[in-house]
């Protein structure tokens, strides 16, 4: 009989609509799939090689792969952890749309789909902040600042503000 790799709760790959993106990063469940993207999704914002326009990119590949399935044909897990890392894709995307392509409308797109796959109580909070931000919101973008009061979120979000106010979105800047 074939070696098909099974979770220990009985979660089979081979039946996922999911199947590729598994394999592509050898996960054997979704939440393990979710670690293993998130951990090449680090690797390439600490080298600043993450692009979305870069087909390459593993965080890419799967991107497309999640959203290419049918919803309908996954698991409760799987879909949890499929908005998950689409959230974080997305999320990263509004960065690189300021930051890299200076591209305000991209980041508006980004900012709202990444707020579609983000879980109520999640604990990023700067996803909103950019979504504000990149439609010129400063006020509610203010006022949803206030409202952050861990850290690193509260930091970041005035480091964010901070930028915004002095005209650094979309034109170059080191970043820290």
């Amino acid at each position: 009989m074939e070696n098909i790799p099974v979770h220990k709760e009985g979660f089979d790959i081979e039946k996922s609509p999911l199947k590729e993106a598994y394999l592509l990063l050898d996960a054997k469940s979704p939440v393990r799939l979710s670690n293993l993207y998130s951990e090449e999704d680090q690797k390439l914002m600490v080298t600043q090689a993450w692009d979305y326009d870069n087909p390459e990119l593993v965080t890419n590949k799967i991107k497309e792969i999640l959203e290419s399935v049918d919803v309908s044909k996954l698991s409760e897990e799987e879909k949890e952890w499929r908005n998950e890392i689409l959230w974080f894709w997305y999320h990263h995307a509004i960065s690189c749309a300021i930051w890299r392509y200076k591209d305000q409308r991209a980041a508006q797109e980004y900012s709202a789909r990444a707020l579609e796959f983000q879980s109520a109580g999640h604990p990023n909070q700067i996803t909103k902040l950019f979504y504000f931000l990149t439609r010129d919101q400063l006020s509610e973008a203010e006022a949803w600042a206030q409202e952050i009061h861990e850290e690193p979120e509260k930091s970041t979000a005035a480091d964010i503000l901070d930028w915004y106010k002095k005209g650094e979105f979309y034109k170059e800047q080191i970043r820290k």
